[in-house]
């Protein structure tokens, strides 16, 4: 193997921030995008978890959750203390803590809004609600700072935005209003008016076996 692969999905919140963190870290890779409702067998062989993203390394070792992915990527980095700038060891319990939050508490009421129907007693409204309740948490802390530990961003806010920007669709296409408040939108417009954010959305051609290798970034 001659590059470091990457499964990926482009709108699956895990594989952006794994995406993210590699496009900071300036690491090149071979991307595949997969069809969830059709995964390729090569992908369903290498994945335990049978979820994107996965990280192949060069060596054959598969890494499987994201939040390691963006931790390989900070020690692949060639950029000079990218892990210090973006994973201080003084914030390391209060970044992991928030990262759990988002990947426990909100992500669980964030599905059972955005998708009520596949949830047979999923009660919409009141998962809105909750969602909404960490979010305002979140906001209190950037009403403080621009990121959630200050003036420059973490691999917390790295994690977090992804799902912040799904629930955002979700209410968008619901023709909710006032569900961001001015601290926490501002955060969010961040990322997504990033010069970097086209790159990190880029429209790949679904993988297949024997077909002509992508790589990320596209450009």
């Amino acid at each position: 193997m001659t590059n470091d692969i990457l499964y990926s999905f482009r709108r699956c919140p895990y594989a952006i921030r794994a995406r993210w963190a590699l496009l900071i870290c300036e690491i090149n890779i071979e991307i595949r995008e997969i069809d969830l409702k059709n995964k390729p067998l090569d992908f369903l062989n290498k994945s335990k978890t049978k979820t994107v993203p996965i990280l192949i390394k060069k060596n054959s070792e598969v890494i499987e959750e994201s939040l390691e992915i963006i931790l390989w990527a900070l020690s692949e980095s060639k950029k000079k203390n990218i892990k210090v700038m973006y994973f201080p060891d003084n914030k390391k319990e209060d970044i992991l803590e928030i990262i759990n939050e988002n990947d426990n508490e909100f992500k669980y009421h964030l599905d059972r809004f955005k998708y009520s129907t596949r949830y047979q007693t999923s009660n919409e409204e009141f998962h809105f609600t909750k969602a909404i309740q960490v979010i305002k948490r979140w906001n209190q802390l950037l009403a403080e700072n621009k990121y959630f530990f200050g003036d420059n961003p973490t691999i917390a806010d790295w994690s977090i935005w992804p799902f912040v920007r799904q629930f955002k669709i979700a209410c968008e296409s619901q023709k909710r209003t006032n569900y961001l408040e001015p601290p926490i939108k501002n955060w969010l417009d961040s990322f997504e008016k990033d010069r970097k954010f086209k790159s990190l959305m880029y429209k790949y051609a679904l993988w297949e076996p024997n077909c002509r290798k992508n790589y990320f970034p596209s450009n």
